[in-house]
């Protein structure tokens, strides 16, 4: 009985320790680690075709700094992506870039002017949308090196952003943690996908802030010519301050032909759409002054109709080539300011 009695205080004793003593939490698994949302860019429909050609050099400067200017833009271009870039091409014509371009399947080109100013030089960049023949943008900037070269392509390459109405769209995925994603990177290093969504446009192309609302007729401009002993090179660049002068302006597109007969060859230079203008210029040069000799420049605008008609016709003359041709195209704008 005893014993019996000492076993049954023994138990209680047991179990008493068993309930007082504290409890052991249970295992649990570890939380599995959330995935990070990872931004995407979907490039896939950002087809646009780009060709940039070699711009033209005035006076004595290299034929090869226009090729380097083109390649700067390409390269340019290709870092900053949304379009894709055709080779610069060589031994093309000015009067075949529209021919070339549709034949390359292109949809937009750059062309270009440089001339040398002391120690720097100008260069005139136009766009050109290669469907419509319609110079799209155009700017006359003075840079001194390479790195003023490749801002030039920026900011032609930002306005085709807003022209062409390109769009980024964006999807967001999952990647494991612990594995970040590499950001996007141009030429290896610091590229910022921000650049991308600060520069999209609306869908339907939209004229920049401040921009001159231009009359719907454009003028077709055909170039500049002149007597024989002026060389080419200054043709070209009088042909790019009248381009850069009418563009101010009107809507200005590049009749692609050289002016020869313009009486008889509107029609084909108009085609079908009629309801436009054509612009020819005439530039004749001389030396001048017995004690302070300089080179006097004479330019003569015309303006034609479809029809094979003068439109308008007026001459300046000034020491300064581009003050010449800048007073006459004011002249014209004054008096025909709708282009009509």
């Amino acid at each position: 009985m005893r014993r019996f009695i000492s076993f049954s205080v023994f138990c209680c004793f047991a179990l008493g320790l068993m309930a007082a003593a504290p409890r052991t939490p249970a295992p649990r698994p570890s939380p599995t680690p959330s995935a990070t949302p990872v931004l995407r860019l979907n490039l896939s429909s950002l087809e646009s075709t780009v060709l940039v050609y070699p711009f033209d050099t005035a006076g004595e400067m290299s034929p090869k700094v226009g090729v380097e200017i083109a390649n700067i833009f390409t390269a340019e271009f290709k870092t900053l992506g949304s379009f894709n870039m055709l080779p610069v091409p060589t031994n093309v014509q000015r009067s075949n870039f529209l021919v070339n371009a549709h034949a390359q399947k292109a949809d937009y080109y750059i062309a270009g002017y440089v001339t040398p100013i002391g120690q720097s030089v100008a260069v005139v960049t136009q766009l050109v949308g290669v469907e419509s023949g319609v110079i799209l943008y155009s700017q006359t900037q003075e840079i001194y090196g390479v790195n003023d070269a490749a801002s030039l392509a920026l900011q032609c390459h930002d306005a085709l952003l807003q022209i062409s109405g390109t769009k980024v769209s964006v999807t967001t995925t999952e990647a494991p943690t612990g594995a970040p994603s590499a950001a996007p990177t141009a030429h290896g290093a610091n590229f910022n996908v921000s650049h991308l969504f600060s520069h999209r446009a609306a869908p339907t192309t939209r004229p920049m802030a401040g921009a001159t609302v231009k009359p719907e007729r454009a003028v077709i401009l055909v170039g500049v010519h002149g007597q024989s002993t002026l060389p080419s090179s200054v043709l070209s660049h009088a042909t790019a301050l009248l381009n850069r002068d009418l563009a101010a302006h009107f809507t200005v597109r590049e009749g692609g032909v050289a002016p020869v007969n313009l009486a008889s060859d509107a029609d084909s230079i108009c085609g079908t759409d009629r309801d436009n203008t054509i612009a020819s210029g005439t530039l004749t040069q001389q030396h001048v002054g017995g004690f302070r000799p300089h080179l006097y420049s004479r330019f003569t605008l015309q303006i034609w109709t479809c029809f094979g008609d003068v439109l308008y016709e007026t001459t300046e003359a000034n020491d300064d080539v581009a003050k010449a041709i800048s007073n006459a195209v004011s002249d014209y704008v004054q008096t025909h300011p709708t282009n009509s």
